[in-house]
């Protein structure tokens, strides 16, 4: 009879199997090291496809990744090879495993940490998108110390995120300047459908100690492009405040409120921002005019102007229009009243220079001075019929007896007559 065969001790058979087990692993590291990129290589390819999709270079300090745990790539100290440089010092993007063997690319959440972006880099990239093909889906994006430089050079920092819904529109929009008092901030949340089918989104805006409540319209046009078209009501916004948190100066100060339409069209998101169009009807409360006292500048000719000018009353239509070489303001149906003064007129701000017209009329209308402003905003010229204000306080009219009265109706206006002008090239 035939011995049978020795069986393998359970302790060798153990070390046979963690044997087979190490080299498996093994096989299994040299293949992923062989196959998956290194840091450095990875940066390199991220250069290469930014610059076949969008035509501009990009250079990539780092490349950073992880798969176990909560999948993870992170780009760092990123910046683009053109005249005005766009700088990012972190991109996190945290893409979901399942839809990559789709061949979808789907991501939860994309982090912008330290971006710097000048006005003048963005026309490079219009109508071109980072993913022609819709095969990506960005869930959400946040955005931290973000520097945007507009066209007139002033950097201006913002935070805020986005989330989307399935159908790739927007869900809420939050928006806020960091470290501003008091703050500025907007929120915008899809509500449905409004009537006509139109996306309809709820706005909210805390902006220097007022706040701002209305709505949106998103719609498509018969030509498909975006339509986008809302109401908001500002009430009691302090005007200087608020330029100050955007690093801008006003010329005046109160609470404004009134009503705010806006409109906007294009194919893009971002062509919908570069072609928004508000239309404001205001008033202001407890309005002065800064750096300017308007009755010292009658009294002494424009010898004297260093001051304040509180106002009854000021109302006027602000309109503002995004373009190419930034924000162009228009004021019209201006009319400012201060006692026996009433200044009524139109002003445009544009590529940093103000051109005003209007007219300033003293005691309630006896005599109207021409008044304008043009040049660069830091330092315009301001141009006043002084010699109007002189002539008639001091009833030298082409009319000897008209110009008498209303010298002295004008000299009560500014308690007591101007003194003549002074014989300056600059007076003339």
């Amino acid at each position: 009879m035939n011995p049978s065969p020795p069986t393998t001790p359970p302790r060798r058979r153990a070390l046979v199997a963690a044997a087979t087990l190490a080299a498996l692993l093994a096989a299994a590291w040299l293949a992923w090291w062989a196959l998956v990129p290194t840091s450095d290589e990875l940066a390199r390819r991220v250069e290469a496809v930014f610059e076949a999709r969008m035509g501009q270079k990009l250079v990539v300090g780092q490349v950073r990744w992880r798969v176990l745990g909560r999948p993870m790539v992170e780009v760092l100290d990123a910046r683009t090879v053109q005249p005005e440089v766009i700088r990012v010092r972190r991109v996190a993007i945290y893409p979901q495993l399942m839809p990559l063997l789709r061949q979808r690319l789907a991501i939860d959440r994309l982090e912008l940490d330290g971006a710097l972006v000048p006005h003048g880099a963005m026309a490079a990239y219009r109508g071109k998108t980072p993913d022609e093909s819709g095969a990506m889906f960005v869930r959400a994006v946040a955005f931290n110390d973000l520097t945007y430089i507009s066209y007139s050079g002033i950097p201006v920092v913002y935070e805020g995120d986005i989330h989307f819904d399935d159908d790739r529109l927007v869900h809420r929009l939050r928006l806020r300047r960091p470290g501003v008092e008091p703050p500025v901030s907007l929120d915008a949340t899809r509500d449905g459908k409004a009537d006509g089918g139109a996306d309809l989104y709820q706005l909210r805006v805390q902006a220097a100690g007022g706040s701002a409540r209305g709505q949106a319209r998103l719609a498509t046009s018969a030509e498909g492009r975006m339509v986008l078209t809302g109401e908001l009501a500002p009430r009691g916004v302090e005007v200087n405040a608020l330029l100050e948190a955007f690093h801008r100066h006003s010329p005046i100060n109160g609470a404004a409120s009134g009503e705010t339409e806006l409109r906007a069209e294009g194919d893009t998101a971002g062509e919908l921002f570069r072609t928004l169009h508000t239309r404001s009807v205001l008033r202001v409360e407890r309005a002065k005019i800064l750096r300017f006292d308007i009755d010292k500048a009658v009294k002494s000719l424009g010898e004297d102007r260093a001051g304040e000018t509180p106002l009854d009353s000021l109302t006027g239509v602000m309109d503002t229009q995004n373009t190419e070489q930034g924000m162009k303001t228009t004021f019209t149906q201006v009319e400012a009243v201060a006692g026996n003064y009433t200044a009524t007129g139109q002003a445009t701000l544009y590529r940093k220079r103000v051109d005003a017209q209007g007219q300033l009329e003293i005691g309630g209308g006896i005599v109207d001075v021409p008044i304008s402003a043009h040049g660069p905003l830091r330092k315009p010229e301001f141009s006043i019929a002084w010699g109007t204000i002189a002539g008639a306080a001091i009833g030298t009219a082409v009319l000897p007896g008209i110009g008498t009265v209303i010298g002295a109706k004008i000299g009560g206006a500014v308690t007591g007559p101007p003194k003549a002008p002074p014989a300056s090239p600059r007076s003339r």
